[in-house]
């Protein structure tokens, strides 16, 4: 599929290196100094009244159908996208998102962010029924997207996701290389994707039980 989703392997590259140093200092005998005297100067007096602070803004609500931001990703699903749910109904309910079908791609369902930081993936099995939904890295920045109630996804390292879920095993993909942290949720998997060269997570999905995220769904 000509999209950003499939460059997503190749072109996948952020990894953020932090520095630190530290100053030892030396001390050696010197003479004291006597304290100084106590000022005797007298501040003027406050005029007018004390400026209000800035009220901060208030999050919209989680899982908005038109917004993709306040989505929650669970074992189940990713906000108002579930798995097992029918394909053709989440689409209507998502649709103004801008995630919709593709001309040539049957039982698929594509969008992107509006700054383009990262896109969202819908693949129906044979029965209309929703088998995943993936959210993909698609920019610069990570940490962007939908995440869990842990705060985990997009950018997500391999450690932050086992210190959630301590049971998540690591798979590797059978196609492409692509490392996997699955956490198991019964009927569903909630996958980490991570791949060579990237500290964080670069997908999200969760798809049915045993299956995996799909690498070229289109091909």
């Amino acid at each position: 599929m000509a999209t950003g989703w499939t460059r997503q392997a190749a072109v996948w590259t952020a990894a953020l290196v932090a520095g630190s140093a530290a100053l030892a200092g030396c001390s050696s005998s010197v003479p004291a100094v006597p304290d100084a005297p106590a000022s005797t100067m007298v501040s003027p007096p406050v005029t007018g009244a004390a400026p209000s602070p800035t009220p901060s803004e208030e999050p919209g609500p989680a899982n908005d159908p038109s917004d993709a931001d306040s989505w929650v990703v669970t074992t189940a699903g990713v906000g108002p996208i579930e798995v097992g749910g029918s394909f053709a109904d989440t689409l209507e309910e998502i649709r103004q998102t801008g995630i919709g079908t593709l001309n040539d791609c049957d039982g698929v369902a594509y969008g992107y962010a509006a700054d383009n930081a990262y896109d969202v993936l819908i693949v129906a099995g044979t029965t209309d029924e929703v088998v995943e939904v993936s959210v993909g890295w698609n920019g610069d920045t990570m940490g962007v997207g939908p995440r869990t109630e842990e705060g985990l996804g997009l950018g997500s390292t391999k450690a932050e996701v086992l210190g959630a879920y301590e049971d998540a095993a690591e798979a590797q993909a059978t196609v492409g290389d692509t490392e996997l942290l699955e956490v198991d949720g019964g009927e569903t998997d909630l996958v980490f994707s991570f791949v060579s060269g990237y500290d964080g997570a670069v997908g999200v999905s969760v798809v049915t039980a045993g299956r995996e995220p799909a690498y070229e769904p289109c091909a």
